[in-house]
């Protein structure tokens, strides 16, 4: 391991970095829940971001946390640092996953996914102020609230702010790995499956009805084999949905939600029109399926892949990549043909889980990497 100012740096930060890290975890922001909650988190990044010298622009936002957009320094865009402050986690959770840490790991919702990655932004770009190694050229960051939701708000804004810049980094956490960064991830789908049957007296007509609920468990049936036979693609089942509580009465109408993961494009094609063309497997049933591509494919860029691993040489590390199912706004950076390279923040296990946390121990080293990435672009 090298004699690194940025690493010995981020080593006498630790303290602080965890300090920052619960204040952030602390403050509770789900996507859609409660924009004055997740307006109270991005304040907290742009108070913490500005102090470095950013300076903001608040995408105002009606059903989530507004985005922001910050930008340092001036002529030719270098890097945008992109990052979700928002959470899956409804608010409240933080009574029952308190943060807290334990054995070189901190827990807490959106430790890992992603809080952690944004802090390790902070304490790169800090790193290179304190000691006087700022590129001058401009560094953008890009903060949506809305990414676990799909970023149907922000997507468009990421991708024409991203146009002024070089390059992608994307602070998406990486896996349970110090030397592994995300260079692939799965272009997603999402399908909503109707049944229309015939409502019926569920005492009385039962034997009159045609029951959605069977087409459904059909067709979760029929779509499970897909699951086995088709590969590079993942069916997912996650709303069922149909009838009213407390009443006798077979619906007419039942639904479920299915989220579609694509390794390929050829794949995405293909099977979209599979799913698409759905054809009842119940007598009088009729079948409606609603859905379209709404995450295009994430190839990383290989230039800026070598770039990181030539820095991770420098810290005695060999650096690694993986494609993942899971999609993040890199997806469309990445697509608009801007050079991505995505999983760049904390490492560790269990996100979108009760059991979710981050390796502290690797905290100075992900992040020192990530500086001397900032400085070499």
């Amino acid at each position: 391991m090298i004699n690194d100012a940025i690493l010995t740096y981020l080593l006498q930060q630790q303290q602080e970095f965890l300090e920052m890290l619960r204040e952030f975890v602390e403050l509770e922001s789900p996507s859609h829940e409660n924009k004055q909650a997740s307006d109270a988190c991005s304040r907290f990044l742009e108070r913490s971001f500005s102090g470095l010298g950013f300076n903001f622009e608040r995408i105002h936002q009606d059903t989530c946390g507004d985005h922001l957009y910050g930008e340092i320094g001036t002529g030719e865009g270098s890097a945008l640092i992109v990052g979700h402050y928002d959470t899956v986690f409804p608010i409240g959770t933080i009574k029952t996953m308190p943060f807290r840490l334990a054995d070189g790991k901190a827990y807490g919702p959106g430790t890992l996914d992603m809080k952690g990655g944004i802090v390790m932004a902070y304490f790169a770009l800090k790193a290179l102020k304190d000691l006087g190694m700022m590129p001058e050229k401009k560094i953008g960051v890009f903060f949506n609230s809305d990414e676990e939701s799909g970023s149907f708000t922000s997507s468009e804004n990421i991708v024409r702010k991203a146009r002024g810049y070089a390059n992608v980094l994307v602070m998406e956490p990486g896996v349970n790995d110090l030397n592994i960064v995300k260079t692939g991830r799965y272009g997603r789908g999402t399908y909503d499956i109707i049944a229309h049957g015939k409502a019926a007296h569920s005492g009385s007509n039962s034997h009159m009805a045609v029951n959605p609920f069977m087409e459904l468990a059909r067709q979760l049936l029929y779509i499970e084999q897909w699951n086995k036979e088709i590969k590079g693609v993942t069916f997912a089942p996650t709303v069922i949905s149909g009838g009213i509580a407390g009443t006798c009465m077979v619906p007419e109408t039942a639904c479920f939600t299915m989220d579609v993961r694509y390794q390929s494009e050829e794949l995405m094609k293909t099977v979209h029109e599979k799913i698409l063309n759905l054809q009842p497997l119940t007598a009088g049933v009729q079948l409606e399926v609603r859905g379209k591509i709404d995450k295009p494919i994430m190839v990383g860029d290989r230039e800026l892949y070598n770039k990181m691993a030539a820095v991770a040489k420098l810290y005695g590390m060999e650096l690694k990549e993986v494609t993942v199912g899971g999609g993040s706004d890199g997806n469309f950076t990445a697509a608009a043909g801007i050079p991505t390279l995505d999983g760049l923040g904390t490492t560790g296990e269990f996100l979108h889980n009760p059991a979710e946390y981050i390796h502290t121990g690797h905290l100075p080293y992900r992040t020192a990497m990530l500086a001397k990435l900032i400085e070499a672009l």
